[in-house]
């Protein structure tokens, strides 16, 4: 009974759209979160924080 709901709610979430909008909002904050640690990368770099190695080796990873 449960199961058929969850179905029912993610179908009609489908056939209207609002489903696509959830998932593209999801995206969005991991995008935001990868350019908000590369900025961070870039002004550590800047005050001489980090060397050029340690720059390239945690960028490389993002």
């Amino acid at each position: 009974m449960c199961l058929i709901l969850i179905l029912a709610i993610g179908f009609y979430l489908y056939k209207t759209g609002d489903l696509q909008r959830m998932i593209n909002n999801l995206h969005e904050n991991k995008n935001y979160q990868t350019n908000e640690a590369k900025r961070i990368l870039d002004i550590r770099l800047a005050k001489g924080e980090i060397t050029e190695e340690e720059y390239n080796k945690l960028k490389s990873i993002l």
